[in-house]
């Protein structure tokens, strides 16, 4: 499988379709495997690439400090070694982070950003969460952390509706040979917890799309709102019923949602709210 090199790590990356390059940035942990349900979708339109952080996956996870603007930078190397000049750009919860230091360093490179269950700044309370998830992962079983973590990820009528989805996902976790070292979520944690634009949203330019879950825990929807209230023109969808995992507990609709931004046809209704 495809790596490259970039800086001073090999990043590992998987691309499908063709067309406009759309660059899918994942979040916290994961790895580029968590797109597999938008893999496809996204294909049909577009020249898709996705890739592992560093810290994840098959990328090297090299042990010392991270930051929010080295991952961005490791994404624009990236499209420069895949002759990507200028993208769509998709990002996911900290990668939703990296999004948006990507428009905010290289704003030429972008054509468009969406931002999905992500913030601009961690509170008191995010920023107590992180140290909770630091104590679990060190000390806990595997599994017990993954069971203990999901909590934070599916809403609760995703247990309850659907626990079959649930199940599956933890059990993916646990058969991925390529399961993230205790060092690369130590390190992305770190990047996370100092993640800082709220600032200098007012700076991003291009079109934008925010989203987040109504029932979402980890990144409660006041972040997405106060991203779009920083960002010009940027364009809000709460999605109801549903948690951090929104791209997973209601893939459908989430998918739709990206690529009727894509093609320039979302208008977001009134209160906000993503309708099936």
């Amino acid at each position: 499988m495809p790596k490259v090199r970039v800086g001073d790590i090999e990043m590992f990356y998987v691309e499908a379709g063709a067309g406009d390059p759309l660059v899918l940035v994942m979040g916290f942990s994961a790895d580029h495997m968590a797109w597999a349900l938008q893999m496809r979708a996204f294909a049909e339109r577009y020249r898709v690439v996705a890739f592992d952080n560093r810290g994840a996956g098959q990328t090297d996870q090299p042990d010392f400090p991270y930051t929010i603007p080295m991952m961005a930078a490791d994404t624009v190397g990236l499209m420069d070694a895949l002759g990507v000049e200028r993208a769509h750009v998709l990002g996911l919860s900290m990668g939703g982070m990296i999004a948006q230091e990507i428009a905010l360093g290289w704003p030429e490179r972008v054509r468009s950003l969406q931002l999905h269950a992500t913030l601009a700044r961690p509170d008191a309370y995010l920023s107590a969460l992180t140290e909770t998830w630091r104590a679990m992962k060190r000390n806990l079983p595997d599994e017990d952390a993954v069971r203990a973590f999901q909590l934070w990820i599916f809403a609760p009528e995703t247990y309850a509706a659907h626990p079959e989805l649930v199940e599956t996902a933890f059990r993916n976790v646990m058969a991925n040979p390529h399961r993230q070292s205790l060092t690369g979520f130590l390190r992305q944690g770190d990047a996370v917890r100092a993640h800082d634009t709220l600032d200098r949203l007012g700076k991003i330019r291009c079109p934008t799309l925010v989203s987040g879950a109504e029932d979402d825990v980890l990144v409660p929807p006041r972040f997405a709102r106060q991203l779009a209230e920083g960002i010009p023109g940027a364009e809000l969808r709460i999605v109801p019923g549903a948690g951090h995992g929104y791209i997973w507990e209601r893939f459908e609709e989430f998918n739709r949602m990206c690529l009727s931004f894509l093609g320039g046809g979302l208008r977001p209704p009134s209160d906000g709210r993503e309708r099936a």
